[in-house]
């Protein structure tokens, strides 16, 4: 299924030509380290290998059509959690640098949402850091209606603490 708002279009299909992009969205953000965003990667390369069944990994894509043959701008990544009978993970979500401030992230959130709904889902569940620097990044969950639900304290580095945030959607 493919959305459009201006020249950005929202897409579930991973396409080859994403593993290009993928990477520059990541680095652009200015959020993850090199090795969460070669984890991501992995994600991505697993998804597109294994496939969205097999795998349990799901995306939707934000792409810019102006630019020739597309390009990928932006993505959330989520599964359904298997040890539960309704809620979701969301796993990641970046915007490249260049298109912030467009409402891309929060058409990610709406498309996001409206899938879980739409799978019967109740509830999802995210976890982002706590650093400074991820201070936009909770503000705009909060803004989405999504509400903190615990925080663990220095756990991805001394200072870092994850901060989980959940939103009941059905």
């Amino acid at each position: 299924m493919t959305t459009e708002t201006s020249s950005i279009i929202y897409r579930r299909e991973v396409k080859e030509k994403d593993l290009k992009d993928f990477k520059e969205v990541l680095e652009t953000s200015g959020f993850f380290y090199d090795f969460e965003v070669e984890t991501a990667e992995d994600f991505l390369k697993m998804r597109f290998d294994d496939g969205e069944e097999e795998s349990g990994v799901r995306y939707i894509m934000a792409e810019d059509t102006s630019v020739e043959n597309g390009k990928l701008v932006g993505f959330i990544c989520f599964g359904f959690d298997t040890c539960t009978l309704s809620s979701h993970l969301l796993y990641w979500m970046a915007v490249h640098n260049d298109y912030r401030g467009k409402h891309i992230g929060g058409k990610l959130i709406e498309k996001f949402e409206e899938f879980v709904i739409s799978k019967g889902g109740k509830k999802i569940v995210l976890e982002t850091a706590g650093r400074d620097l991820y201070k936009p990044t909770r503000d705009f969950y909060e803004k989405h209606g999504y509400r903190e639900e615990g925080i663990v304290p220095d756990y991805y580095s001394v200072g870092d603490a994850r901060v989980t945030y959940v939103k009941d959607v059905g």
